[in-house]
């Protein structure tokens, strides 16, 4: 427990200094340095998030920071079957993806 109240402290403290306005700004710049240092986590976020049908196999690919062709490599390395569906069903995903990006 000590180290959480440690880390508590370290966050509240340079919250204070003004450096970031809230914990908010904070732990999404937190967030976004450890994708970017540990960018096996984008492609693990990305898989997932495919895997789930809460992303295209485009957006997918942009998440994960590869074009679609070797996101659609990555799919099949980790026995992945990629989702095909019609075209109006993949035009309605996409559609519903673009709501959700508005909110």
């Amino acid at each position: 427990m000590k180290a959480k109240s440690m880390m508590k402290e370290r966050v509240e403290a340079v919250i204070r200094s003004g450096v970031y306005s809230n914990e908010d700004e904070f732990y999404d710049d937190a967030i976004r340095t450890l994708f970017d240092v540990k960018s096996d986590l984008k492609t693990i976020a990305a898989v997932e998030l495919y895997k789930e049908g809460e992303v295209s196999l485009e957006r997918a690919a942009e998440i994960a920071g590869v074009n679609v062709v070797q996101f659609k490599e990555i799919l099949s390395q980790k026995g992945i079957i990629r989702w095909i569906g019609s075209g109006e069903d993949e035009l309605k995903r996409k559609t519903e993806e673009l709501k959700k990006a508005k909110r």
